[in-house]
């Protein structure tokens, strides 16, 4: 699997990021992905 690097520049709404997640920041951003994914592909 690729490395990604992401960029946040909001402050606040990356720290709100953080304290929403369950699992590892990575584990947490693939999933995000996947149910966009998955949402695009109904459409």
């Amino acid at each position: 699997m690729k490395k990604y690097l992401l960029l946040v520049e909001d402050e606040k709404l990356w720290n709100k990021f953080k304290e929403i997640i369950e699992k590892d920041i990575n584990t947490e951003i693939l999933d995000l992905i996947k149910k966009k994914i998955n949402l695009g592909a109904k459409k």
